[in-house]
């Protein structure tokens, strides 16, 4: 797999000057600053300033967080953090599953605060702890588990940007602490923020993110789940990373075939991958307006000739009808 990742940084090398790569260093957890590529922001995607206005009533503030650890059988950790405003108060359902052999819900906290000057941020409550970096930005979110202590910690950003759709979404090194030890990863934040009437923009997006043992990562995201949703693909090989518009769809997960394979390629890099979601998924309906299923995924790749598997974590979100 060596000289496959040579040639793949090689393939980097050669066409990064054409392809827009992600490197504005705001996030969810060490600062949130502008994106540094507008053109990649349609012409309907709301400004970010609203993320960082006063809060209003009747909005509703969502950070998720998705982190794959680099192990032969990855540690995999999903977190959301939902924070509702109305005319007194904010209103917290925080919640989260770690990822093994079985999904095992870790954390569900609700609270109602007074609403604060920043109401899009993680705030502390119950088992749910947070340490601030710069800019007052949490660097670490802390779970005091009645098994024991859970952290999840920034260790560098990778890419940050703004969605079609209007998400503000960061891609970070990162390291998972529990009891039983550390593992290093690779960590998603997501974030929203829109009033609780709207319907979710776009419609029901998808995202896969997976690991091998050498450190390198691959972040495939869709727009929606329908053959024509726009694709995007980030590769962190060799600890270089570069953003792909230029995805083609080979094949879907059909209907009846759940968690599902899916097929992609990256044809300026000459990489195929193939993607099987494992059972069992992760399927919660609590928000009436949408949920959402989370899996494991294994992914094949191919690459001039050679081959390796990543393994990692699949997410959708559903509309409810």
């Amino acid at each position: 797999m060596t000289e496959s990742h040579r040639n793949f940084r090689r393939s980097l090398r050669a066409v990064c000057f054409y392809c827009a790569i992600g490197v504005g260093l705001g996030s969810i957890l060490v600062g949130c600053g502008e994106p540094e590529e507008p053109d990649r922001m349609s012409e309907t995607t709301p400004a970010a300033e609203p993320m960082r206005a006063e809060p209003v009533a009747g909005a509703m503030y969502r950070t998720e967080l998705s982190f794959v650890g680099h192990g032969a059988e990855p540690s995999l950790l999903h977190l959301r953090f939902d924070n509702r405003t109305d005319s007194a108060a904010i209103h917290l359902r925080y919640r989260g599953w770690f990822g093994g052999g079985e999904w095992r819900e870790i954390l569900d906290q609700a609270d109602s605060l007074p609403v604060p000057r920043a109401a899009w941020r993680i705030l502390p409550t119950g088992p749910v702890r947070i340490m601030a970096g710069e800019g007052g930005e949490p660097s670490s979110v802390i779970l005091q588990l009645s098994e024991g202590s859970l952290r999840l910690d920034s260790r560098g950003a990778i890419g940050s940007w703004n969605s079609r759709t209007g998400q503000r979404e960061s891609l970070r090194l990162a390291e998972l602490q529990d009891e039983s030890g550390a593992a290093t990863g690779l960590l998603l934040a997501r974030q929203t923020a829109r009033r609780i009437d709207d319907p979710p923009a776009g419609g029901p997006g998808q995202y896969f993110m997976v690991t091998d043992t050498a450190g390198n990562g691959l972040l495939i995201m869709r727009d929606g789940i329908s053959p024509d949703a726009p694709v995007t693909v980030w590769t962190w090989f060799d600890e270089m990373e570069a953003e792909w518009d230029n995805a083609l769809i080979l094949a879907l997960a059909a209907a009846d075939d759940s968690p599902g394979r899916w097929s992609f390629e990256l044809p300026e890099a000459g990489l195929l991958a193939e993607i099987r979601g494992v059972a069992p998924a992760l399927i919660d309906t609590a928000d009436t307006r949408g949920g959402f299923s989370v899996f494991r995924v294994e992914a094949a790749l191919v690459l001039e000739g050679q081959s390796w598997t990543m393994r990692g974590i699949g997410a959708q979100e559903q509309i409810l009808e």
